[in-house]
């Protein structure tokens, strides 16, 4: 499970594909260092890169 802690809100995703959609439409994201990450299919990576990006973010293995 991965939380994403937004100003007004936490957004819970079970699923990676959820997850991946969703930070694409709210933050953009794109190039190859996402597409490493995308690729990857872990919560485990996407936690790292949206920490490096200074997005509030929790991962529960």
């Amino acid at each position: 499970m991965l939380i994403i802690q937004l100003e007004n809100e936490d957004k819970e995703f079970d699923l990676f594909d959820q997850a991946i959609k969703f930070c694409e439409e709210e933050f953009g994201f794109e190039g190859d260092a996402w597409d490493q990450v995308v690729k990857s299919l872990s919560f485990s990576e996407l936690y790292y890169f949206l920490e490096d990006d200074g997005i509030c973010v929790i991962h529960k293995p």
